[in-house]
């Protein structure tokens, strides 16, 4: 193809600009191959609701026409309009940070996944935890953080560390609009339990909410705290030093930060879309094309002969090192971590009626 015409979902959210970071990154990759003309329709999503996300995927396939669609979405967005892209046999490159666990029998071919797969991390945090700190873990977080995959794997991580290991958790409610969540149902529960360390699945204000809580009630010193990248990110100057652990957006870039995971994101979909487009004749080519390339993740379709990069991507521990009132902090990349592989024969025994969650892609808020 000379000629591309791609529909891109663009969500909104209050933490990150995310449609805005995610469309410069996709312009920039898909700049990277000078040899290929391309045009962009967009269609704003607000916080990727299925009504929303669904209307403005009809138009870009019926009326629009375009050859391709990619965006921010959840998976279980994608999962619930397969038929859609089935029926237009065209090819969805669903960009997302992966906070959803991918379910085998709910996707088709024409759907591939660009994504930093944090549920991934959130195995590998709960793992690392028992190895490293202690067979008592602790999932704290807001109900938002906590609607995906992330308490799931991090139980699933520990039991694999040590299948004696013991798991506790501690959610507030949903807080009323315009308010954060109420920690003071939180702690209560960290003094019952006395964990060794703790999953803190907190995202913007709520996080330095935690923080600065937990380090008032002296549990720094006392508790080991991992999480995800977005644990410091947006960061705010902390009233006391604190060490806690986290993990990188992606191994192949340890620069990128999590603001920066949106852009990244773009410019790898940007890459891989316009890679498979020069090597075909027209779009009735792109999904097998897409799937040959093996760029994106394409869950339908795992013959165990091909590699597929994602697979061999680990998540990276690092040690943050936070001074009290400054406003950066420093990270130590300790090592690569063993995470659950997409191929692994848990999840697909997972029983998928069982499984529900946020509908947004995650920081969509």
């Amino acid at each position: 193809m000379k000629q591309i015409h791609i529909g891109v979902l663009i969500p909104s959210s209050t933490i990150f600009p995310i449609g805005k970071d995610y469309e410069k990154g996709l312009k920039e990759g898909l700049s990277s191959f000078p040899e290929l003309e391309f045009e962009i329709t967009k269609e704003f999503i607000g916080q990727g609701g299925h009504v929303k996300t669904e209307e403005a995927v009809t138009k870009l396939i019926t009326y629009d026409d375009v050859d391709l669609l990619t965006g921010v979405v959840s998976g279980y967005t994608a999962e619930r309009m397969k038929e859609k892209f089935n029926l237009a046999k065209k090819p969805f490159v669903v960009s997302n940070l992966g906070e959803q666990l991918p379910l085998y029998e709910r996707l088709n071919e024409y759907i591939f996944f660009n994504s930093f797969f944090l549920w991934q991390h959130a195995w590998s945090l709960g793992y690392q935890g028992v190895k490293r700190f202690g067979k008592k873990g602790m999932f704290v977080g807001a109900i938002y953080d906590s609607g995906y995959s992330f308490s799931h794997m991090f139980n699933e991580g520990m039991k694999a560390a040590d299948p004696n290991s013991e798991w506790s958790f501690s959610i507030p409610p949903m807080p009323n609009k315009g308010e954060l969540s109420d920690m003071n149902i939180v702690f209560p529960f960290i003094e019952k339990y006395q964990p060794d360390f703790i999953f803190a699945a907190f995202c913007g204000s709520e996080t330095t909410l935690f923080l600065n809580r937990f380090i008032e009630e002296g549990w720094h010193k006392r508790i080991q705290l991992v999480g995800l990248p977005f644990l410091l990110d947006p960061f705010i100057p902390l009233k006391d030093d604190l060490v806690c652990y986290s993990t990188l957006p992606t191994a192949h870039h340890p620069s990128i930060t999590a603001k920066k995971s949106f852009y990244h994101l773009g410019f790898l979909a940007g890459c891989g879309i316009a890679q498979a487009a020069i090597k075909v004749v027209d779009w009735k080519q792109l999904q097998q094309q897409l799937e040959v390339d093996g760029a994106f993740f394409n869950i339908n379709h795992l013959p165990h002969e091909k590699n597929i990069n994602h697979e061999t991507i680990l998540p990276v521990l690092t040690k943050n090192i936070i001074t009290a009132n400054s406003e950066e902090y420093t990270t130590e990349i300790l090592e690569e971590s063993k995470t659950l592989c997409l191929r692994d024969p848990l999840i697909k025994q997972l029983d998928s009626s069982l499984q529900f969650g946020w509908i947004n892609p995650y920081l969509a808020i």
